[in-house]
C-alpha cells in the first residue's frame, strides 16, 4: 500500500477537479515509492515547492503525511489498519462494519484507497465503510488492480463494477474513471462506460494494469441495493430470445468443425490477438489515450 506515481498524479486530478484533502485518510498507512526523477517532474508540472520529507525511521519507508500536508493542503492526514505495524492512526479490520457510533463517520475530504481493497476479502463491507467516512461533498480516490496482477490479493477489479457503484442514484457521481499501465507514467486511458456504449468494456494485454477511480460523495445514501451489472439490467437482457452473438458465431464455427480446424483456428486467433495486445496502447473507442503533461499542467 503507497503512494507511487500514478496515484501521486490521481492526486493531482482530484484536486484539479475540486477535491479538498483538508481532512485525509487513508486505508493503509500510505508509504511514498515515489522516486526523486519522478516527484522533480510532478512538481514542475505542478508548480509545487520543494517537498520536505523528514527521514524515515530505520527499516521503515517515508510515509504520506508530509507530502499531503505541503502539496495538497491536508491538515489531518489520518490512516485505518488491521494491524498497528505501521502506526496507523486507527486500528480496524475492514472486513467489519466500521463501528455505527464511531466519530470518524462522516468526516474525511478525502478517502484514499491506493491498493488496499484487493486485500480484504469482504469488499462489500470495505467499500462501504470507505463511503461511510467520507464526508457529503468529498471524494474516494481508488487505485486498484485491474488487469495481469492475478496472485496479488484477493481480486483484480472490473471498471464495470465503479461505474455501477458510482451513480448519482445511488448518492455519488464518478468524476473520473482511467486505467494506468505500470510502466508508462505518461499516459492514462480513459475508460468508456459500458451503460453509454451499451455492451461490455473488454481487455487483454500483457502489461500490468491499474485502474484509477476519483468519485464524490452527493448525499447519505442510506442501504444500498447491490448493482447489477449493466448488459444484465438492460431491457434487451430481460426479454427471452436467442442470443444472436452465439448465432453469429455458429455460422462460422460450424464449418470449421466440419473440417477438424476449429481449434487450429481457435489457437491462431488467440496467437495473433495475444501479439497485436503487446503494445502499449489500449484499443480505441473502450480506451482514450490521455498525456498527463497535458492533463495535470497548471
Amino acid at each position: 500500500m503507497g503512494v507511487d506515481v500514478h496515484n501521486l498524479q490521481l492526486l493531482a486530478f482530484a484536486q484539479d477537479q475540486g477535491a479538498r484533502f483538508d481532512r485525509t485518510l487513508a486505508i493503509g498507512r500510505q508509504a511514498v515509492f515515489v522516486d526523486a526523477p519522478q516527484l522533480q517532474a510532478v512538481r514542475t508540472l505542478r508548480g509545487l515547492p520543494a517537498l520536505d520529507m523528514p527521514p524515515p525511521a530505520p527499516g521503515r519507508p517515508p510515509y504520506f503525511e508530509p507530502l499531503m500536508a505541503q502539496w495538497f493542503g491536508a491538515r489531518q492526514a489520518d490512516s485505518v489498519d488491521a494491524s498497528a505495524y505501521e502506526g496507523a492512526t486507527f486500528v480496524h479490520d475492514m472486513n467489519l462494519p466500521w463501528p455505527a457510533d464511531g466519530a470518524q463517520r462522516g468526516q474525511y475530504d478525502a478517502v484514499l484507497d491506493f491498493g488496499c481493497l484487493e486485500h480484504v476479502f469482504d469488499f462489500p463491507t470495505a467499500w462501504r465503510n470507505c463511503v461511510d467516512l467520507c464526508a457529503v461533498g468529498g471524494h474516494v480516490l481508488h487505485a486498484l488492480p485491474a488487469n495481469n496482477l492475478s496472485g496479488h490479493g484477493f481480486y483484480q477489479f472490473s471498471p464495470e463494477l465503479f461505474f455501477n457503484l458510482y451513480q448519482p442514484e445511488r448518492g455519488f457521481e464518478l468524476r473520473g474513471l482511467f486505467f494506468a499501465q505500470k510502466d508508462d507514467a505518461a499516459h492514462w486511458w480513459r475508460v468508456a462506460s459500458p451503460m453509454t456504449a451499451k455492451r461490455r468494456i473488454n481487455l487483454c494485454n500483457s502489461h500490468e494494469v491499474y485502474m484509477l477511480v476519483l468519485a464524490r460523495k452527493l448525499r447519505e445514501p442510506g442501504p444500498l441495493a447491490a448493482p447489477q451489472q449493466s448488459d444484465y439490467a438492460q431491457d434487451e437482457w430481460l426479454q427471452a430470445g436467442g442470443n444472436p452473438v452465439s448465432q453469429t458465431r455458429s455460422r462460422w464455427q460450424a464449418p470449421l468443425a466440419a473440417l477438424g480446424l476449429l481449434d487450429a483456428a481457435r489457437r491462431w486467433r488467440a496467437t495473433a490477438q495475444a501479439l497485436r495486445r503487446a503494445g502499449l496502447s489500449l484499443p480505441a473507442p473502450d480506451y482514450q489515450r490521455v498525456r498527463l503533461a497535458e492533463l495535470l499542467k497548471r
